[in-house]
């Protein structure tokens, strides 16, 4: 049993560590973000077919959905599904309780902050 948690701790990590690295290349194009894991790898709970969650905020994207699609899946590895978000749009998705954003607040890895997660939440 041991040997069993060690590999799912192990291959969490390794999850982890992809999201991280989209985001820090994804950083290298837009400058300053915020950048959050949710969903199933954040809370332990993935399986064989879970993909990686990623939420990113940053005022440095365009502002036209399919360019900030295409701006975020540019660098995007296997498994990563991000999602972009301007400072603002967070924030309202916040009050609205939207479940993207109460799960950054929640649950959340965060992988990368200029100060906006830790300010905001």
């Amino acid at each position: 049993m041991q040997k069993a948690l060690e590999v799912r701790r192990r291959q969490r990590e390794e999850y982890i560590g992809t999201a991280r690295s989209y985001a820090l290349e994804l950083q290298k194009r837009v400058g300053s973000l915020s950048a959050v894991l949710i969903g199933s790898v954040a809370r332990g709970d993935f399986n064989l077919w879970s993909d990686l969650d990623v939420v990113v905020i940053s005022d440095n994207m365009p502002a036209e959905p399919l360019k900030r699609s295409e701006l975020l899946y540019s660098v995007a590895k296997p498994l990563v599904e991000p999602k972009g978000y301007t400072r603002d749009e967070f924030k309202k998705l916040l009050g609205k309780k939207n479940p993207s954003a109460v799960a950054v607040a929640k649950e959340g890895v965060v992988l990368l902050d200029d100060g906006f997660l830790k300010n905001t939440l």
